[in-house]
């Protein structure tokens, strides 16, 4: 074989690489335009999830979000609405029963000044006097964000 022929043959070789090369990069990058969709979905939901604040349905949802919020360990929040409280229906109260662990009670007081917003609660033995409580929501939170937000206090539990 040649010079000349040597070099021909070269040159198609380079040739067919670069064609193979840009038939790859085709396939490829459908693939990269997929999996950065996907990543900036999953981005903006866990921002979503983060940024909005945290909404509740419950007075024991809301009075359990507080203690944790300082450091109380707890099991359980019940609300007891007995006579005084069940006349009234201009206003809410309710006596509130809080279970710590070791089987311990504690006990304490929610009013509202109308029925069921601008609510707060006392409990004596924690030194909680008038703590104001976040507004309940009427609406149930989609099911995918109480998955996310169980998945992401589950973490930051473990650390």
């Amino acid at each position: 074989m040649n010079v000349g022929t040597l070099e021909r043959y070269r040159a198609g070789a380079n040739v067919k690489k670069v064609s193979n090369s840009r038939h790859s990069a085709q396939r490829v990058l459908p693939l990269l335009v997929i999996g950065a969709c996907v990543l900036s979905c999953m981005a903006l939901a866990l921002t979503v999830t983060f940024l909005r604040p945290r909404s509740f349905t419950t007075f024991s949802d809301a009075i359990g979000y507080v203690l944790q919020q300082r450091g109380i360990p707890y099991e359980r929040v019940f609300l007891d609405r007995t006579w005084p409280d069940t006349v009234n229906d201009i206003s809410y109260g309710a006596d509130l029963l809080i279970t710590l662990p070791g089987g311990k009670d504690a006990t304490g007081r929610l009013d509202c000044r109308g029925w069921k917003t601008d609510c707060f609660f006392t409990v004596r033995a924690f030194a909680i006097y008038r703590e104001p409580l976040p507004e309940l929501s009427q609406q149930r939170r989609l099911p995918w964000v109480e998955w996310l937000e169980r998945t992401v206090a589950t973490f930051s539990v473990a650390r």
